[in-house]
């Protein structure tokens, strides 16, 4: 899906224009840590309620200045009260790029995003990191966080399926020209479908208990096993289910298989099992994949 990201330097957008250009819009909802202030992108507001009219699916991404594990779940804290009642159709990106923060190290600035996005996802909001291929390959640990977090990758080449497989989404241009918008904007392209994975959320609302218990779980409260069950008592069962679903959701991987591919090497390549995407498929001859197939993995 082709998309674009925009912050208030896009100045006044003609909506009605870009709709037909694209299948969503990541929004800069603001940048967090500059000298411990958290503040709001000008447009976010205004950029936010007319793609809502438009029904045009939103994502927000959050620039981090941010120097500390503390201080991004500030941040992160700051971030879900600005989203409170409303609705998003893909994650909330935390932006790792800044300059100022490199001396810090692969180890604390990959631990700045697990603080922040696990704050995030305490609500049920999907979280996610944007950074360079510069700062995927010498700041963060980019397994680690593919192996976490939804991942959203700028590097500026031809193409438009430069990072299929290997991130969700690729940020391919910052001179793309849509209509509805006078001045260069960022282009990028979602592989992964996560506005079907996602729906529409917004951070949980607290009157729906199962769902904050659920997230809550995710997030690491209550342990495992026996002492999960005792500390949930009469709700473990309709909360388990819960956390099944909202795990089924996140874990789900889509792969559309290229010319020469064969399941062996793309169970590889994903760690699993030639059977275990034989059965998610229903595919009957584990020899037989199509170019263009699309696997949930």
């Amino acid at each position: 899906m082709f998309g674009i990201d925009v912050s208030y330097h896009k100045g006044n957008i003609d909506w009605n224009k870009v709709k037909p250009s694209v299948s969503f819009v990541i929004l800069r909802l603001g940048w967090i840590g500059n000298k411990n202030n958290h503040t709001i992108d000008p447009k976010f507001e205004e950029y936010y309620n007319q793609c809502k009219s438009l029904n045009i699916p939103i994502g927000v991404y959050v620039y981090n200045y941010c120097n500390s594990e503390e201080n991004a779940i500030s941040g992160a804290k700051w971030v879900i009260d600005k989203l409170t009642n409303k609705t998003l159709e893909l994650p909330v990106y935390l932006d790792m790029e800044d300059s100022s923060l490199e001396s810090l190290g692969k180890t604390k600035l990959t631990n700045i995003c697990i603080a922040f996005n696990t704050e995030i996802e305490k609500t049920g909001l999907w979280a996610g990191v944007y950074a360079n291929l510069n700062w995927y390959n010498n700041f963060l640990d980019k397994n680690l966080i593919k192996k976490k977090y939804t991942t959203w990758i700028a590097h500026y080449t031809s193409g438009i399926d430069k990072y299929k497989g290997e991130y969700d989404m690729w940020q391919s241009s910052s001179s793309g020209r849509i209509d509805g918008i006078s001045s260069n904007v960022d282009t990028d392209y979602l592989y992964r479908d996560l506005i079907s994975q996602i729906g529409d959320i917004s951070p949980t609302n607290p009157n729906d208990e199962i769902l904050r218990l659920a997230n809550e779980v995710i997030s690491g409260k209550y342990g495992n096993g026996e002492a999960r069950k005792k500390a949930l008592g009469d709700k473990y069962s309709a909360v388990q289910a819960k956390v099944n679903e909202l795990m089924a959701k996140r874990n789900e991987i889509k792969y559309v298989v290229k010319k020469g591919d064969t399941l062996s090497e793309i169970a590889l390549k994903y760690g699993t099992t030639v059977n275990n995407i034989a059965k998610k498929n229903n595919i009957k001859n584990v020899n037989k994949i199509y170019t263009g197939q699309v696997l949930k993995i």
